[in-house]
């Protein structure tokens, strides 16, 4: 092992140092001073986790909407649910078709009237509950929505609404099937175009106000298909993510018992789920 002699009060001393653990001590010296001055990154906790967004989940099918969705790379707002069933009878599961949630850009609280009049962006969002064959979708709507543009079009069976229609439904007609939980997105935009996405994926950009006030009065209008039947109407949510309005939510089975009391056999039923969308 290698010695050297410290310094001019080493020589008088006759102190000697081994070489290797002078080298060492100078090594642990900064780092000595710095574990004994204060760390602002140790003395300040760290921020909490996001919490995750809220829901609302609708009593018949358990389906949970976000309180807030990204829709077209912009925020919305959920301002009400809704379920749709097959001649009102939501207590069966096989009649379920999905449940329909009503988000708004600007998070205001809004009702039927408002949603209609327009100068808003708005969306409708299904939600499948059950697998269905796309076409069955596409003729739904068609049959829906035909007496509206026909109307709108002042009884014409020709026009520009019913070509928008004709391409809203092409949009199902090329799916060969919406799984369980699969998503539809439609899209008014205060321009009057119509976005249709089917899972996350744009299916069709089509510029109707003819079409969009004939879908949106189908679900929210005087004499809308959710009206017929008292179990499917829509809940409006002042704040979504209140306790009044989740117990609300909560409660909806049981302020809106089942209306269609009366029996009916499977064809019927079967009729029912070719036709309501």
């Amino acid at each position: 092992m290698a010695f050297r002699m410290v310094g001019s009060a080493g020589r008088k001393m006759g102190l000697i140092i081994p070489t290797a653990a002078a080298a060492a001590a100078a090594a642990l010296l900064p780092m000595l001073c710095q574990s004994s001055a204060p760390s602002s990154a140790l003395s300040e906790p760290s921020p909490p986790p996001p919490s995750p967004s809220k829901v609302v989940t609708e009593p018949f099918t358990g389906i949970k909407f976000q309180q807030q969705k990204q829709i077209d790379n912009a925020d919305y707002h959920l301002v009400a649910t809704a379920v749709r069933c097959m001649l009102g009878q939501c207590r069966m599961a096989l009649a379920r078709a999905y449940a329909v949630g009503l988000y708004t850009e600007d998070g205001q609280h809004v009702d039927e009237v408002a949603v209609l009049a327009g100068g808003m962006h708005r969306s409708l969002v299904l939600v499948m509950d059950r697998d269905v064959a796309g076409h069955h979708i596409a003729k739904g709507f068609d049959r829906s929505l035909l007496p509206r543009i026909r109307k709108a079009q002042a009884g014409n069976k020709k026009g520009y609404g019913k070509d928008a229609l004709r391409e809203f439904t092409s949009c199902f007609n090329h799916q060969k099937m919406l799984q369980k939980g699969s998503e539809v997105v439609l899209l008014w935009t205060p321009d009057d175009k119509l976005l249709v996405f089917i899972d996350n994926k744009v299916e069709a950009v089509i510029s109707s106000p003819i079409l969009c006030k004939a879908i949106f009065n189908m679900y929210l209008g005087p004499d809308s298909i959710f009206r017929k039947y008292r179990n499917m109407a829509f809940t409006f949510h002042k704040d979504s993510t209140t306790p009044e309005a989740l117990a609300t939510s909560a409660i909806h089975e049981e302020v809106c018992p089942n209306d269609a009391g009366t029996l009916f056999n499977n064809n019927e039923l079967v009729q029912g789920m070719m036709v309501a969308i």
